[in-house]
């Protein structure tokens, strides 16, 4: 059950960050009040970060809890 959400997650991370999911924040160019930074960072860079956080903890959480040495024999 573990391995198929971590599995379901990470493909979502991909998909999300540099795939469609860019269309979601990013902002419109003929819209005057579109706002481009956070946090100083252009939004769409904190969302491929935010993206690549999350599979940088799925493949954490599958390095410490579910992958073992005993896998390979």
């Amino acid at each position: 059950m573990k391995r198929n959400l971590l599995i379901f997650l990470f493909l979502l991370a991909v998909f999300m960050g540099a795939g469609p999911g860019l269309y979601l924040i990013n902002p419109d160019i003929t819209d005057p009040t579109a706002t481009y930074t956070a946090l100083g960072l252009p939004v769409i860079y904190l969302w491929g970060l935010f993206w690549y956080a999350v599979q940088f903890g799925v493949i954490l959480y599958a390095y410490l809890h579910l992958w073992r040495e005993d896998d390979d024999a």
